[in-house]
């Protein structure tokens, strides 16, 4: 710790031709009492505004006891009998203030934390650059009045939830800056005191030189030895006195640099260059940088006396052979000191020439280092020759020139800084995605727009009172999240349900981090929040699409075997029953048999419109005309207190479409509506189903919203009731085949499966929108078609005779199917030819030469080694007058697909009837 008498002896020096004068010690403190007042005075007037009466402020005793201590510490300055204890009176000034701001700060729950902060850590500054000279003291004064500060905070600890870490932790920041700065003005004022000290031995030898000297003219034949050692060390006297000044000037301006504001840094820089031009007597003095790897070299700040021209602002190129004897001269790291530019040697030639533009004579440079690379230089420039300069001239220039390099870094540094916060609050503000901070009771702190966006609020003001726990769809999830987050410390892609404010469903993934404090207590969670509702909807809509894919392949295979044994049953059925008497009492047996297996045809039917694997008989129609056509059938279905209406838009484009599947669907949606109107228990609602069209458009928009559409002009059919609504959880299994929410055996869950399946058969789409207790409506969205209707294509109903004169191949993998086609074929009069397969079909045509002989072809489409479709294209090739009839249990629409029935073939649907293949095969024959 410094001696009072040290610094006493040190306040008391002071040099009037130093051009950076030294502050003095007692200066400082009266400068301390007054901004220790000052500060006092202007917080206690911002705490006064939180006081309801300031009379209570002021006549509270704690109010003025600052001012009593700040009585007593200029007394003790004053009085010299007090001085010894004047410090120990500052230190007691100090923290009486500091306790008396923790006071005033204690009795206003509403003042923020960040005005003690503040406040407190003006205090601290005061006491160490100006009240506390001696570190000891200073030291002592703001640890004690951190300490009591943190206690203070660590018993009310929700002001520090109030601001961030950095404001409430300001204190201790500024302890440690003052500390640094006691410890390094200890240093110096120990090295003033050494340099004092010798400056004293030197003038108690300069005085007895003097009475040396006075002796040596009264003896003038006293040695010339005696005589020379005397100037000698008069020089050295001179020397030691200029290098102390000069030294107590660096060090004043190293503590001005350090208390200087950012933005000041240039105009201190300029008035340090105008003070070394002065103290040397030179014309100009700079600062030059390298810039672009050192390719570049720009001109940082410069001073010039009156009349003097400026220096060359930017040097390109300095890589090269011109600047290479200045360049490497400087990475030596030592001074460029010229008396004459005229004596540079040959290499220097573009130095002279530029130095000669800017007017120079003799000049002065010492190269700065950063981080062992020289990264610049400080210079001072003579428009006149200059034979030496004063040894300290590099010592001086370097100091000062890596004072200003320090400066300028600490600016770049501060700007670099304010600028990464801008961008950085740039980013806060335009991101997409939701920004957020909350404390772990739920407390929401901060967010972005998009965040108050996302949530439905029209400020950020209405999200901050807002608690988390009420943002939550389900409040177990809270829970979780806090228990992950808690112990791991982090939490990513957490999937949550969320509610906005009008309490509409949101799904979002949050990534989060827990911040703790010094403590390792978590104090607040911030993360980033995406809303991927959207997303999750299609992604069950195409999850829903691919499952009912699915179910399509699977009831289709399935349907397909059904159709092959109900073919065989019913048709063997149906030969028993010819051959029996009518009168027979096995007659109602197998009535009952061919009942049974008229309904097993119907339940594959749907299966297979609800798998899209049925062959359809499509062709032109107006929508409008089948609505109003079915109209009256449609109003038999529902009872009498429902309304029907249709709203048919005029003059739509035609559809392509089976008129039946058409019929299907509308009857299927009305008797679900049906349904729906007659769970409703109002008495007074006024029940309707309403069956609209219209002509739209489907866009890319539509499309990305609804998996399973297209982009392309279609007609709307749209089938709305007010019924009970279809609950939300449900929605996405009402195509599936058998879900139902029917009473067990009053529905058997194919209607709607059925409907989707015809119209994703032919190519269209459907979709729900319902919410419970408002109704429900289906969209069918069916594809125009600039097609006109083939009016060759109707249906002949006549009847058919038999000639029996023709040979049939009957082509059949299913044993039972084939025997049965075989044995009416043959019956009814025709040769019949079989073969399980088309491989084999064909090896029986070359083997028995039946080539010219055979009428029709009758195969099944699907069978191994070779299908119908393929023995078809074959038989074609040998014989193209050879007819073709094709049948199957489904198809994938490969008739239509593959263009069969424009190439002269037919088909017939299994399962068929021994009659239906009779006619069939005798139209194909007499080429109905």
């Amino acid at each position: 710790m410094m001696r009072k008498e040290n610094r006493s002896e040190l306040t008391s020096q002071q040099n009037s031709e130093d051009p950076f004068p030294q502050t003095l010690f007692a200066k400082n403190q009266w400068l301390g009492i007054g901004f220790l007042i000052v500060i006092y005075l202007g917080f206690g007037f911002i705490f006064s505004d939180y006081f309801k009466d300031r009379s209570l402020l002021i006549s509270s005793p704690f109010y003025w006891l600052p001012f009593l201590f700040g009585i007593f510490s200029v007394i003790s300055l004053r009085l010299p009998a007090l001085n010894k204890i004047s410090d120990s009176v500052l230190l007691i000034f100090l923290l009486s203030t500091a306790a008396c701001f923790i006071y005033l700060d204690s009795q206003l729950s509403a003042a923020p934390v960040f005005i003690l902060s503040a406040g407190l850590s003006l205090l601290l500054l005061t006491g160490y650059f100006f009240l506390l000279p001696i570190p000891g003291y200073a030291v002592t004064g703001g640890l004690l009045a951190t300490t009591v500060y943190f206690v203070y905070l660590f018993m009310n600890p929700a002001k520090v939830n109030e601001i961030p870490l950095v404001l409430f932790s300001l204190p201790v920041f500024v302890n440690i800056f003052g500390i640094l700065y006691q410890i390094n003005s200890k240093r110096l004022n120990e090295l003033l005191i050494n340099r004092n000290q010798r400056l004293k031995k030197l003038a108690t030898e300069s005085k007895e030189l003097q009475n040396l000297q006075s002796e040596f003219k009264e003896l003038k034949d006293q040695s010339l030895q005696q005589q020379s050692s005397i100037t000698t060390l008069q020089e050295k006297l001179v020397d030691l006195k200029n290098l102390l000044q000069l030294e107590q000037s660096l060090t004043n301006l190293a503590i001005r640099f350090i208390q200087a504001p950012v933005d000041e840094t240039d105009e201190m820089i300029n008035k340090g260059l105008r003070t070394l031009c002065d103290y040397f007597e030179a014309d100009r003095a700079y600062l030059y940088f390298f810039a672009k790897k050192g390719t570049i070299l720009n001109k940082s700040h410069e001073y010039s006396g009156e009349g003097v021209k400026e220096k060359i602002a930017r040097h390109e190129k300095v890589n090269n052979e011109d600047f290479s004897w200045f360049i490497k001269s400087l990475k030596r790291a030592t001074h460029l000191a010229i008396s004459d530019i005229e004596q540079l040697p040959i290499e220097a030639s573009t130095l002279k020439s530029i130095w000669k533009v800017e007017e120079v004579k003799s000049l002065f440079i010492v190269p700065l280092t950063l981080n062992d690379a020289v990264v610049g230089f400080i210079g001072l420039d003579y428009l006149d020759k200059r034979e030496t300069w004063p040894t300290f001239t590099e010592h001086t220039l370097l100091s000062a020139g890596l004072i200003f390099l320090n400066t300028l870094e600490r600016k770049r540094y501060k700007e670099h800084l304010r600028r990464s916060e801008g961008r950085l609050k740039l980013l806060f503000e335009r991101s997409a995605d939701v920004l957020y901070v909350t404390t772990p009771e739920g407390q929401i702190l901060d967010m972005n727009p998009a965040g108050v966006k996302l949530l439905g609020y029209n400020s950020l003001q209405e999200v901050l009172k807002l608690n988390v726990k009420d943002l939550y769809w389900e409040s177990d999830t809270r829970r979780n999240f806090k228990e992950i987050i808690n112990e791991k410390g982090f939490v990513k892609d957490f999937e949550l349900l969320l509610k906005n404010r009008e309490g509409k469903k949101l799904t979002v993934l949050i990534t989060a981090n827990a911040v703790t404090n010094e403590q390792g207590k978590i104090v607040a969670y911030e993360g980033i929040m995406r809303d991927i509702t959207e997303k999750k909807q299609l992604e069950q809509q195409l999850f829903q699409a691919q499952k009912m894919e699915s179910i399509g392949l699977l009831t289709g295979s399935i349907a397909h075997d059904f159709n092959n044994i109900l073919t065989a049953v019913n048709g063997y059925a149906e030969m028993i029953r010819r051959g029996l008497p009518e009168e027979h009492p096995q007659q109602i047996y197998v009535s009952h048999i061919l009942r049974a297996g008229r309904r097993a045809e119907n339940l594959i039917r749907q299966l297979l419109a609800f798998s899209r694997k049925q062959i359809i008989e499509p062709r032109i129609i107006n929508i409008n005309q089948i609505i109003s056509d079915l109209r009256k059938m449609l109003r038999q279905l529902i009872s009498e207190d429902i309304e029907l209406h249709t709203e048919l838009t005029d003059n739509i484009d035609p559809i392509k479409a089976d008129p039946g599947q058409i019929e299907q669907v509308l009857v299927n949606l009305i008797i679900n509506s049906r349904d729906a109107l007659n769970q409703v228990k109002d008495v007074n609602l006024k029940k309707f189903i309403k069956v609209q069209t219209q002509q739209v458009t489907l866009d890319e928009d539509f499309v990305a919203r609804h998996p399973g559409s297209r982009v392309g002009e279609f007609i709307r059919i749209s089938i709305s009731d007010n019924g009970i609504g279809i609950p939300e959880h449900i929605q996405t299994k009402i195509f599936e085949p058998f879900f139902t929410t029917k009473e067990e055996g009053k529905g058997t869950g194919l209607g709607l499966s059925t409907v989707y399946g015809i119209i994703k058969q032919n190519e269209g789409s459907i979709y729900l929108e319902s919410e419970p207790g408002q109704g429900a409506t289906f969209h069918i969205y069916w594809p125009i078609s600039e097609e006109k209707e083939d009016e060759s294509k109707k249906d002949d109903t006549s009847e058919v005779t038999t000639k029996a004169e023709e040979i049939i191949m009957v082509v059949e993998d299913d044993l039972d199917v084939r025997e049965l086609a075989c044995t009416f074929l043959t019956n009814l009069g025709y040769k019949v030819y079989e073969a399980e397969n088309g491989a084999r079909a064909l090896e029986i045509i070359s083997e028995q030469n039946l080539v010219d002989k055979i009428d029709l072809i009758f195969s099944d489409m699907v069978m191994p080694i070779m299908g119908g479709d393929q023995l078809a294209e074959e038989i074609k090739k040998i014989n193209p007058n050879i007819k073709v009839l094709l049948t199957s249990g489904y198809t994938d629409s490969q008739l239509m697909k593959t263009g069969l029935w424009n190439r002269g073939y037919h088909f017939l649907h299994k399962p068929y009837t021994i009659q239906q293949m009779a006619k069939k095969v005798r139209k194909v024959l007499d080429n109905q």
